[in-house]
């Protein structure tokens, strides 16, 4: 899908791009950069380069030109860009119209510090700057930069994170993807959107990132994780080795429940590989590229599973460097692959032997160790949570629970049925307000509301086709609630809108 991305300097911008074309795995074209590019080029300042534009449109024309056509090439792209939404839908091609908005004083604090200038040269720029772009937009295009009637979603950044900021954006790539079964559901006015939670909800139901040093066990690390952050509850998805370093899943209070969720996701790891022989670097390359696609595997005598012969796929396998006989690689693959037993595989297909030397996991599911955190991190940051009452930093290592069940088909459940579905009952399909598409018949689902929080999970009693064509049945078995009962009201009776409900603002 396309999506563009609007606001004023400061408004962080650029730093969503970025984050959203990682989570999304999409192209971002940042349009700003182009225009310091140019200023670069010449000489100017962003200010001055601003002034020459509203004497030569040809400036503009060209970089607005180039939205458009670079739009209309590519379905799936971010647009970084001031115009890109009124250029989009001027020209009638589809996208998610997103703005960044944020109070004078964050933003130019944050081009200040972005910059490394003065607050106050900083806000006289940025001021120069918005008002050449107000004056040429007006003048060349007959655009209000102020109207935001364009957008789909506003933003207000000032007091969010990015993180917090790519999730609203991604709750709405979601929900604007979904079918929507029933659109007279009432709107949902109950709960609290996952990014809203405190930290001490957070622990009791969250899911950390942890880098795990090589030495301890798995066990032993998580006990110390424990400890650390004085929980009863806590568990690890995705046991690694004591000698493997690296992102180990902990789940916190009610999340341990979701550990199978995390054993089952993909993972990605760097290992380092030592030939017992010489062979030619040509002849490593060959036969590793052998090695991606499915490939049969038979676990290690010392393992945790049946030894039995079992089909994995290994998504990518990129050699970092080559050094005599000592071989780093990057490797993604399903999880339950043994990198170790690769090592060996790929030693006997070379006919010189190999063994694995070092390894560590540098991602579990979307858990990445540029998002992670080291047991001495959980431990100040709990101090400075207790202490000093600044929970900012351990908020930030706990993810909530319903990070876990990304990998799932999600069904938005209707606000009038959440509260009987936290009673244990199934879903039905007068229940159901909108739905991910193509989900199967027995597929296990994870149950929303519509500000994104986790209800339950179930198994799906039909497809998604046959679902958008019912009037009746259960459309969702539950196993497991997550949700506390009376989060919700109790409104089990009405299933769409409500006749005689008064609904508080």
């Amino acid at each position: 899908m396309r999506i563009t991305i609007s606001g004023q300097p400061g408004t962080g911008k650029t730093t969503l791009c970025g984050k959203l074309s990682e989570a999304l795995g999409l192209k971002a074209v940042v349009f700003g950069q182009v225009f310091r590019q140019l200023a670069a080029e010449k000489g100017m300042t962003l200010v001055e380069l601003g002034a020459l534009a509203e004497k030569d449109p040809q400036i503009d024309a060209d970089i607005d030109a180039k939205i458009v056509e670079t739009a209309r090439n590519s379905p799936d792209i971010i647009l970084e860009s001031r115009l890109s939404a009124y250029m989009l839908t001027r020209n009638g091609i589809p996208a998610l119209r997103v703005y960044l908005t944020a109070s004078p004083e964050v933003r130019f604090a944050r081009i200040g510090l972005r910059e490394d200038k003065e607050i106050q040269r900083a806000l006289e720029e940025t001021a120069a700057r918005e008002a050449s772009e107000a004056k040429r937009y007006m003048m060349y295009y007959n655009i209000d930069i102020t109207d935001r009637s364009v957008y789909d979603l506003i933003v207000d950044t000032d007091n969010l994170t990015p993180d917090e900021v790519l999730q609203k954006i991604l709750d709405a790539v979601r929900v604007r993807d979904m079918l929507v079964k029933d659109p007279k559901a009432i709107p949902d006015k109950w709960g609290r959107r996952p990014s809203d939670r405190t930290v001490g909800e957070l622990l009791k139901g969250g899911v950390i990132a942890l880098d795990k040093p090589s030495g301890p066990t798995s066990h032993q690390a998580t006990a110390w994780a424990r400890d650390a952050l004085h929980l009863d509850k806590i568990g690890h998805g995705g046991t690694l080795d004591p000698y493997v370093s690296g992102i180990l899943p902990i789940c916190t209070g009610k999340a341990i429940r979701l550990t199978d969720i995390v054993l089952s996701s993909d993972k990605e790891y760097i290992c380092l590989m030592k030939l017992h022989g010489d062979v030619t670097e040509k002849r490593i390359r060959e036969v590793m590229a052998r090695f991606t696609g499915k490939i049969y595997q038979l676990p290690p005598v010392r393992s945790a599973v049946k030894r039995q012969m079992r089909i994995r796929t290994v998504k990518e396998l990129e050699i970092l460097d080559i050094k005599g006989r000592d071989v780093l690689f990057r490797i993604s693959c399903d999880a339950g692959t043994y990198v170790r037993t690769l090592c060996i595989d790929i030693g006997e297909m070379l006919l010189c032997g190999a063994s694995m030397t070092e390894l560590r996991r540098s991602r579990s599911g979307k858990m990445k160790e540029d998002h992670s955190a080291t047991l001495q991190d959980l431990a100040d940051a709990y101090i400075f949570w207790q202490q000093e009452g600044r929970g900012e930093w351990l908020r930030s290592l706990i993810k909530p629970l319903e990070v876990l069940v990304d990998p799932l088909p999600k069904i938005i459940v209707k606000a009038t049925a959440v509260d009987a579905v936290c009673h244990g009952a199934d879903l039905s399909v007068k229940g159901v307000h909108m739905l991910d598409r193509d989900i199967r018949k027995n597929a296990l689902v994870a149950m929303m509301t519509a500000r994104g929080e986790l209800v339950a999970i179930g198994k799906m009693m039909m497809s998604t086709d046959k679902l958008m064509a019912s009037d009746s049945g259960v459309a969702v078995k539950t196993s497991r609630v997550f949700m506390e009962e009376g989060h919700y009201p109790r409104m089990w009776k009405y299933s769409t809108d409500i006749d005689g409900l008064q609904l508080s603002e």
